[in-house]
């Protein structure tokens, strides 16, 4: 009967050992747990994370209405840049031919529309000349010349300097 009293004893003493080892370590998990809840609470500055996740929702909300707002924006302000006009080109020649230096020109404004306006000077021995022309959607008001022409032209190709 001792000898099942003994082992009985030394088997509860082998469970209190475990149980405090278990203990020790739920100890040091929970210790753990606090420092970061403490951390997060100083991160939250008193808020509770419910209403944290509530305020994150809420602007979520609120930034996707501003950016349809920039959406809309931006379309009218492309609709309105493809209007103006964005491109300047000055083409400089003679109009006579006894003339060797080039004197009269033509300034071309366009957009990508196809409107235009061209402003010429022309040089003669007598004073200079100046028209402007307007083009509206591809169609000059004016019968426009080679060089009004090339002054409007979107395209790069008629950007190298013209030989006399």
């Amino acid at each position: 009967m001792e000898k099942y009293f003994l082992y009985v004893f030394i088997l509860f003493g082998i469970l209190l050992i475990i149980c405090f080892i278990i203990i020790y370590k739920l100890y040091k998990k929970v210790n753990k747990l606090q420092k970061k809840q403490l951390l997060l609470n100083d991160k939250l500055k008193g808020q509770s994370a419910e209403d944290l996740l509530y305020d994150v929702l809420r602007d979520g909300i609120e930034i996707k209405t501003d950016l349809k707002a920039v959406h809309r924006e931006i379309s009218s302000l492309q609709d309105k840049q493809s209007k103006c006009f964005d491109k300047v080109k000055i083409i400089r020649y003679h109009t006579a031919a006894e003339s060797e230096a080039k004197l009269s020109y033509s300034v071309g404004l366009s957009n990508d529309n196809g409107d235009a306006l061209v402003i010429t000077g022309l040089q003669y021995r007598q004073g200079c000349n100046m028209y402007y022309k307007q083009v509206k959607e591809g169609i000059p008001d004016f019968e426009l010349s080679q060089e009004e022409k090339c002054s409007i032209d979107r395209t790069n190709a008629t950007d190298v300097i013209r030989k006399k």
